[in-house]
């Protein structure tokens, strides 16, 4: 009669158990890839004189596609000049992001425009995300000055993101001119345990078309880990 034991010395393995009077190695916990995909722990075997042997186990796990992609953040705002005065068809307007927790071909990622793009201006750069105009002198205030995409995000097991991005592009006149920051980057400082709503600082902008814009503010939800930006 053999009973049968998990050695010491490498740590608990939480993940796998062996049955002591039969030796099968069963698993006890949740398995994941992505968070360790080799386990290794010696058995040991004692017979009722008390000779033992040790044996070492390894358990190599196998991916699986057990993750869709995500897009964060999933609505982006752009605008863009009419007749193409602040684009090219060469230069990006915008760039989606989608993240999968897979890892390998399984965590790659496809980009699609799947709705919204029935005039054929814009396309999208399948492996990066990157959004182009096609034909910039086609965009007008007057014919469609509003434009929305519906972009999808597919990883490398055929699995589609469960919502998809939408990207709002607005065309604004080519005699028109956006406001511009005071400062190209600005830096605050804000304790972690700061309550809901605190103003953490300001940032100011001017426009020529319709003069100043003060009042911008930063909302800090620390509770909730998101930062919101809001303009009163």
């Amino acid at each position: 009669m053999v009973n049968y034991t998990l050695g010491d010395g490498f740590g608990k393995v939480r993940e796998f158990e062996v049955r002591s009077g039969s030796g099968e190695v069963c698993i006890t916990g949740e398995l994941d890839f992505e968070t360790r995909s080799v386990y290794e722990f010696p058995v040991i075997a004692t017979d009722r004189g008390g000779l033992s042997t040790t044996a070492m186990v390894k358990i190599q796990l196998t991916d699986v596609n057990d993750n869709q992609p995500v897009f964060y953040p999933r609505e982006y705002n752009v605008s863009l000049r009419e007749g193409g005065g602040s684009s090219s068809s060469s230069s990006p307007v915008v760039v989606v992001v989608a993240t999968d927790l897979d890892s390998g071909r399984y965590g790659s990622i496809i980009y699609r425009i799947v709705a919204g793009n029935d005039a054929g201006l814009f396309r999208i750069d399948r492996n990066t995300g990157e959004i182009f105009v096609t034909r910039p002198s086609l965009l007008s205030t007057r014919t469609a000055p509003y434009h929305r995409l519906n972009i999808s995000a597919t990883d490398g097991g055929g699995l589609r993101s469960f919502q998809d991005a939408e990207v709002f592009l607005s065309v604004t006149d080519s005699a028109q001119r956006p406001p511009i920051f005071e400062r190209p980057r600005y830096t605050f400082a804000v304790k972690e345990d700061v309550g809901k709503n605190t103003i953490v600082g300001s940032v100011k902008a001017t426009s020529s078309d319709s003069g100043e814009f003060p009042g911008c503010y930063f909302e800090s939800d620390v509770g909730e880990g998101i930062v919101r930006y809001t303009v009163t």
